[in-house]
């Protein structure tokens, strides 16, 4: 079986379909991983396509957050109305500044400050570093895709060690759009030179929250 083909299989059974049952490891796969080593690898694979992790208590990590936005240029913040940690973190970050609360209607409408986007997601895929965030429910996606920075909040429990997991844990109702972000935006379609922050975020921070 080639590359693609155990792609396609491992989609296939993520999502209910033929080849391998949802859930049941893969040959050559371990079974279960303990949340211990799925958050490592997740810091691990999440670092190594340029993102920037936090781990610890909000409490502990805010100044650090702070500075970093700060070093960006970022005065503006802004959260999904309806994700109540996102809101809680971006508030307490006002201090740390200076920074004020924005919408995401506002940074849609063409706001001229350096914007950092905050969110919840829904799950990590720790063999990828990639962070998943969806529209289900209704839940908006503009901080991932409009913001100059992303900050993610990412519950160790969210970490999952393979797609397909975060696949099938939405496989019963899927929604509408899925957002699979694996460090800042880049792209190499300008003569082959790599530029960050042309599509999405130029810089991408997870926050991963102990459990």
């Amino acid at each position: 079986m080639n590359e693609r083909e155990s792609l396609l299989r491992r989609l296939s059974a993520a999502c209910g379909g033929h080849g391998f049952p949802a859930g049941e490891p893969l040959p050559g796969e371990r079974p279960g991983t303990p949340e211990r080593d799925r958050v490592a690898l997740f810091a691990k694979t999440f670092t190594a396509a340029d993102g920037v992790l936090l781990h610890g208590p909000v409490e502990t990590v805010l100044s650090d957050l702070g500075e970093m936005l700060r070093a960006e240029g970022v005065t503006a913040l802004f959260f999904p109305e309806d994700d109540a940690a996102a809101r809680e973190i971006a508030e307490a970050l006002v201090p740390f500044g200076p920074f004020h609360l924005t919408t995401g209607a506002e940074v849609r409408a063409g706001s001229a400050a350096v914007t950092a986007g905050f969110r919840t997601a829904e799950a990590a895929i720790a063999e990828t570093g990639t962070i998943v965030e969806t529209s289900a429910g209704g839940r908006t996606l503009l901080p991932g895709l409009i913001a100059d920075v992303h900050v993610s909040i990412v519950p160790a429990a969210s970490v999952v060690a393979r797609m397909e997991e975060a696949l099938a844990a939405v496989s019963a109702d899927p929604p509408r759009n899925i957002s699979f972000l694996s460090g800042p935006s880049r792209t190499g379609d300008i003569e082959q030179t790599l530029t960050i922050g042309a599509h999405g975020p130029r810089k991408a921070i997870a926050l991963l929250l102990p459990p």
